[in-house]
């Protein structure tokens, strides 16, 4: 049970109207937003028509400034501006979803200026912005605006998309736009695109490099005019189905990445036979998707042996698990095992014992993980790799000579370098490693645990903290 000093709402109402009253008025003195929340919250009491018009009023202000928004004021304005995206959605949608939609409009049209003034490293404003455009989508369909007034307002915010913060509106929107109306904003995306694009006038005030610096980074960041526009008409042709218009707006449909997006729709559209021929084209390092969109290809033209056969050159390539789950999957029975312990072979035997370690680990079979530690010890690197700790900590149990050996690489890594050596993991992996020499009856060749440490003392004598902590 809640104490009754914990702040929720059961234990505030305790405190009655007339007393929470006066907190309010006490808290908020000298505080900007939480007065500028208390006035609109009077405002929707008096009448939801007067907490629009405080709304409109805040909106137009936010949208209407020019100054930077540093780190200083950041926090501040966030929490206003988010405050008064959920006014909207939260009170003025349930009173009237009309007002509510022409406030989000004006929301979302003031989003790149915004941008262009905020220091957002963390991309907080931009997810209010993109949490706006999302908001959007429910309330629209219980107002269904006219089409013509959509097109209208979907154009302006794709031209203002500098930042892909509306990234979603079109998606968003299709059902609502229809396939006339998704037409003709492409129509007018192109018609722009043959105007001039006004570009801000270079200032001449000197600038601190600071100011220079983040000046440059927004410069990285906004989108050219011709970038916002291919974004939109590939969104466009996506809600309207059409591949083809999708192909069209590749610019080299050959990078493997591409041709995976290509083949996806094209698949989706039944056109496998064309979707292969794009994959086969492709020229580059195969990506992980591109793998995956091939072998549903193949898969549509029931081409089974192909796909399988594929499929085991994917994980030879990449050591892929899902691959080859799928892989042995559709052997019959008894067939999957001797093309597991097949697989287990190849992993043993893969040039990169990292990866090799990983899949083991993962897979998991840790008794191939452990043959692999103790035919491949010298090629592990004790440090950079994150599989090697983990592996350590898999294999103690049951496998205590792997374990050690893995224990021996990190330690050796860590005090090869005593000016970024970390004491106590060292002497974390040195104590865990003599815990499990009583547990290990045959070495296998290696060096015992007391001619290890031995030797450890020969190499780092003047290592006395390190000695230190381990006594």
């Amino acid at each position: 049970m809640a104490s009754k000093t914990t702040l929720n709402e059961k234990n505030l109402e305790a405190l009655g109207a007339e007393r929470l009253a006066a907190l309010l008025m006490e808290i908020s003195a000298g505080n900007a937003n939480a007065k500028r929340r208390l006035r609109m919250e009077l405002a929707g009491v008096e009448s939801p028509d007067k907490l629009v018009h405080e709304i409109r009023k805040r909106l137009t202000s936010i949208g209407n400034a020019t100054t930077n928004i540093g780190w200083r004021s950041l926090k501040a304005f966030k929490a206003d501006l988010d405050s008064q995206r959920r006014l909207i959605v939260d009170q003025v949608a349930k009173a009237s979803p009309a007002d509510a939609l022409d406030l989000l409009w004006q929301f979302i049209f003031f989003s790149a200026s915004v941008l262009e003034r905020a220091s957002d490293k963390s991309g907080d404003v931009f997810a209010i912005f993109q949490q706006a455009c999302e908001d959007l989508e429910a309330i629209a369909t219980a107002v269904r605006p006219e089409v013509s007034g959509l097109i209208e307002k979907v154009s302006f915010a794709v031209l203002i998309n500098s930042y892909g913060q509306n990234d979603a509106l079109i998606p968003i929107l299709a059902p609502l736009l229809g396939p006339d109306g998704l037409r003709e904003v492409r129509t007018r995306l192109l018609a722009s695109g043959k105007a001039v694009e006004a570009r801000p006038a270079a200032g001449t005030r000197r600038m601190s490099r600071w100011r220079r610096g983040r000046v440059q980074q927004r410069e990285a960041l906004r989108r050219s005019r011709p970038r916002i526009l291919h974004q939109a008409l590939l969104e466009i042709a996506d809600a309207l189905g059409d591949v083809d218009a999708y192909i069209a707006l590749q610019p080299d449909i050959r990078q493997p990445d591409v041709a995976a997006e290509v083949a996806e729709r094209l698949l989706g559209a039944g056109r496998a036979e064309e979707a292969l021929a794009v994959l086969d084209k492709a020229r580059g390092d195969p990506t992980a998707e591109w793998q995956t969109q091939r072998l549903q290809a193949l898969e549509a033209l029931n081409r089974g042996e192909e796909a399988q056969a594929f499929r085991l050159k994917v994980f030879h390539d990449s050591l892929n698990r899902d691959v080859l789950k799928a892989y042995l999957k559709r052997l019959a029975d008894f067939d999957d095992v001797e093309a597991e312990d097949a697989a287990m072979d190849f992993v043993l035997a893969y040039p990169d014992v990292h990866a090799a370690l990983e899949f083991l680990i993962a897979w998991p079979s840790l008794d191939h993980a452990a043959r692999l530690v103790i035919a491949r010890s010298g090629e592990i690197r004790g440090k950079g790799e994150d599989i090697v700790p983990v592996a350590a900590e898999k294999l103690t149990a049951r496998y205590p000579l792997a374990a050690t050996l893995l224990l021996r690489r990190m330690l050796d890594a860590n005090l090869a370098n005593y000016r970024e050596i970390d004491l106590l993991r060292a002497s974390e992996h040195f104590d865990e490693a003599r815990r499990l020499a009583a547990r290990i009856e045959d070495y296998a060749g290696f060096e015992t645990q007391d001619a290890y440490v031995t030797e450890l003392r020969i190499q780092h004598s003047r290592k006395h903290e390190f000695w230190t902590l381990v006594t």
